[in-house]
């Protein structure tokens, strides 16, 4: 099939747009419609206050008007009365003149009440309504008042208003002296005048009062009224011109917005395409035909589905047209004119167009071929070994996972195999490591084609691998394990002359219905592989939860997290045990001893947790918190120290071979003020001889600082003299195997004797250890034994205890503490199942 050539860039430009005409989006000019809409009601609501305001005011000073109608009416008809009752005498006359007189005085009390700071609005309104106005104007004429009395008319007319308050209240008064003339008696004649000519003067002043007020008032209200209808037309003239320019404004964007979108549209790096409510193209751009092959006129009026891979599932296709404003955007196949397959992303959105009577949808297709590539790569690498091309453990313990709920749920057998390649390091430091590299790939295809492809091979680091045997019996598993052992032992790795065999250690356990944890099966399976390694190694070990040598290595792990957590959250403790001179006139020494305490508080004694700690270096940890701890505890008892000869500290064989712990004794006996010379240091003579280089080298460095040195467990090495003779040591203890029995056993006396008499020649104290009777003390000490340790001479205590137990026994009799001081100590539970987990020890720290 030919393909038609797509027009270049600038033919383009030219090309007629015959292909489908793209509508603009107006959504972006929401926002400016409403924006418009805003400001006209905006500007439509000042008009209306202004009107309002304006209708107020007028209410307000029609009020005032009636009020002033009303005081003058008052006024004059009080005049009136006045005069009349001074020329008849007649007590009617007063009454009504008084009655005319409370509205212009009611009026007054209104206007001051609002005069005061703050105004008093309740009674002015209350005074205004006695004063004759209608209870609906009276607020108003507070409201009218108190906001615009300062405007120029306004002020004038409350000016006004101020002045006619004297003759108002002598009105008052000149009622109030006719009334008590006419109480006292007949009346006087000319004083009676006298008021009535006043009260005429005063009708003469105030006429002209009223006037102003008035004309003020009419004057101000008029202004206002102009002032208000100025606004509005001036509010009116701004909402048109506003409307005008933003419509206008609006039109070009609009336009400007339409015709941007066009170019954006056709020009974009992206395909795009727009579609009708049936989903039928309308209108391509360019990039959407250069990524798919086909020309504009091609692709008009087809619908989408026709351009997508038909292999795929397009079931959800309908729903992403539909629901567009929940749904984000999905990953479809496509073919390209010439069958090439192109993942792409697509997403829809939709043209807001009804005002043109009209939907469309926009589609946006991304091409996300390489990226979707690089990510199945990425994802291809994430769960499989670079080097191997087998899984990764990752994925290896997935699968693991599948495998033991396959187990659970279908009742299959399976295995799971962990094998960890024997003699990988001599190849690794013989023949470097990218031989070592090579010889993992040997073997990862040797073992791939010894298994089904059912089964499931990983690297899980290093050079350990791991197998999963499925639907795998456990008789078939035993012979496939072995077969996979013999295999790696056939491989002999070849280069420039060198030759090296490998070899497997294979640990493997059976999956079954019974299994329940796939971490645990893991931790199964490595364990049993480790055992294989104890046997002798290059052979296979079925895991099986009976076996006395698992229990013992399930058991030294469980420790190892409890010496961890003890470690973490302070549980070890000191005791102490005393080492006693067979001379009477030389002073005696103690041994500091470690134990610790589980999470309930129970005593743990050292055979339960040290073999692990050994086993799994740690051993160093906990060196160096017996040595900070003890020289803590010295240091808060500076007078005790000269009551013994020497404080003995036990180091494991690892720390002593460690730089960072020979770094931290050091500058541990330098901050302590504790005298170095009190100090000795118990290493086994296993560790020194296996250390041997090292040993010396710590005995040089912390000699320096004036420590001594004991020899542990001597004599069970096999060439402890010839060693003995090139060690600085200041003390030998020997080994209890030989002490405990040294009454019936003569050749353990004769061992201790030459002991004795060797260190005797060499100047080197000698100690029995595991010292348990008198009888037993009495003998070595008869045999030239120097110091004597063990529970027949004192029983291990607290080391605090110990302490404070020698200073009151010194202070007291001045005499040292014999072992029956010692011997008992306080009563500490141990726990049952640490117990029945002890090595069997009977003596001993």
């Amino acid at each position: 099939m030919q393909i038609n050539r797509l027009p270049s860039r600038p033919e383009r430009e030219s090309m007629p747009e015959s292909t489908g005409q793209t509508e603009a989006a107006p959504r972006p000019f929401r926002k400016i419609i409403a924006g418009v809409y805003l400001s006209v009601i905006f500007l439509a609501c000042i008009g209306a206050g202004l009107t309002a305001l304006t209708l107020e005011i007028q209410a307000a000073v029609r009020a005032y008007v009636t009020a002033e109608s009303l005081w003058s009416k008052a006024q004059k008809e009080a005049v009136y009365r006045l005069d009349r009752f001074a020329s008849t005498g007649e007590p009617s006359e007063l009454a009504q003149a008084s009655e005319m007189l409370e509205v212009p005085l009611a009026d007054l009390r209104a206007r001051r009440a609002m005069e005061q700071q703050p105004p008093a609005r309740e009674a002015a309104i209350g005074y205004f309504i006695k004063g004759q106005a209608h209870p609906d104007d009276a607020p108003r004429m507070v409201w009218l008042f108190l906001y615009f009395r300062q405007y120029p008319n306004l002020s004038e007319a409350v000016d006004y208003w101020r002045e006619s308050d004297p003759y108002i209240l002598r009105l008052g008064a000149i009622a109030n002296e006719m009334e008590a003339y006419s109480r006292a008696g007949p009346a006087d004649a000319r004083a009676m005048d006298d008021l009535r000519a006043e009260v005429n003067r005063i009708a003469g002043k105030v006429r002209p009062l009223q006037d102003g007020f008035s004309a003020a008032l009419g004057q101000g209200s008029r202004s206002i009224n102009l002032t208000l209808k100025a606004a509005s037309v001036a509010v009116i003239a701004a909402l048109s011109l506003l409307v005008s320019v933003v419509f206008r404004w609006a039109t070009r964007r609009i336009s400007e917005s339409e015709r941007k979108f066009r170019d954006t549209f056709e020009q974009a790096g992206m395909g795009m395409a727009q579609m009708s409510a049936d989903g039928k193209l309308t209108a391509i751009n360019y990039s959407l035909c250069d990524l798919l092959g086909y020309t504009p006129a091609e692709l008009v009026g087809q619908p989408l589905s026709k351009l997508l891979d038909s292999d795929q599932d397009l079931s959800g296709l309908p729903s992403l047209l539909k629901d567009r404003e929940d749904r984000p955007s999905e990953e479809y196949k496509f073919r390209s004119r010439d069958g090439k397959a192109l993942w792409c992303r697509l997403s829809v959105s939709k043209i807001d167009a009804s005002w043109k009577g009209k939907q469309h949808l926009i589609l946006e297709v991304l091409d996300i071929t390489e990226s979707r590539d690089l990510m199945n790569r990425l994802q291809y690498q994430a769960r499989h070994d670079a080097l191997t091309g087998t899984i990764n453990r990752y994925e290896f313990e997935e699968q693991l996972r599948v495998s033991v709920q396959d187990a659970r749920l279908q009742g299959s057998h399976h295995a799971l195999c962990f094998i960890d390649l024997d003699q990988f390091k001599v190849l690794n430091d013989t023949a470097g490591h990218l031989a070592g590299d090579e010889a993992l790939q040997e073997v990862s295809r040797l073992l791939r084609s010894e298994l089904r492809r059912s089964d499931i091979l990983a690297r899980l680091g290093g050079d350990e691998f791991g197998v999963i045997l499925r639907d795998c019996e456990e008789t078939v598993a035993g012979e496939v394990t072995e077969k996979l052992r013999r295999i790696i032992e056939s491989y002999v790795f070849r280069l420039e002359g060198i030759e090296l065999r490998l070899g497997a250690s294979i640990g493997w356990v059976p999956i079954d219905g019974t299994t329940t944890d796939a971490r645990e099966l893991l931790k199964a399976a490595d364990t049993a592989c480790f055992m294989a390694k104890d046997y002798g190694r290059n052979r296979v070990f079925r895991h099986s939860p009976e076996d006395h040598d698992l229990q013992s290595r399930h058991s030294q792990m469980a420790a190892l997290s409890q010496i961890r957590a003890a470690l973490e959250s302070d549980r070890m403790v000191l005791y102490a045990q005393e080492v006693q001179s067979i001379s009477a006139d030389k002073l005696p020494s103690f041994e500091v001893l470690v134990r610790m305490l589980d999470s309930q508080g129970n005593l743990v004694l050292p055979g339960a947790f040290l073999p692990a700690a050994e086993r799994f270096h740690i051993a160093a940890d906990i060196d160096r918190w017996v040595v900070r701890a003890t020289l803590e505890t010295l240091s808060r008892h500076p007078q005790q120290l000269s009551y013994w000869a020497y404080c003995h500290i036990n180091l494991s064989g690892q720390s002593i071979g460690r730089e960072d712990f020979l770094t931290f004794l050091e500058q541990t006996l330098d901050q302590s003020p504790v005298d170095p010379g009190k100090l000795c240091f118990e290493i086994t003579e296993t560790a020194t001889i296996t250390n041997l280089a090292d040993s010396r080298d710590f005995f040089q460095r912390i000699g320096q600082r004036g420590c001594v040195f004991a020899l542990d467990d001597f004599g069970s090495g096999l060439s402890s003299f010839e060693y003995l003779t090139s060690l600085p040591v200041d003390i030998v203890k020997i080994d209890g195997v030989f002490v405990r029995d040294v009454l019936d056993n003569p050749v353990h006396q004769a061992i201790v004797k030459s002991i004795c008499e060797i260190n005797s020649l060499m100047n080197k104290s000698t100690v029995a250890e595991f010292v348990e009777t008198d009888a037993i003390r009495d003998c070595v000490a008869s045999l030239g034994i120097n110091g004597v340790q063990g529970y027949g001479i004192h029983r291990p205590c607290p080391f605090e205890e110990l302490l404070q137990r020698f200073s009151r026994v010194d202070s007291e009799s001045q005499a040292r503490p014999t072992a029956n001081n010692l011997s008992a100590s306080k009563p500490v539970r141990i726990s049952d199942s640490i117990v029945e987990n002890l090595p069997n020890i009977s003596n001993g720290p």
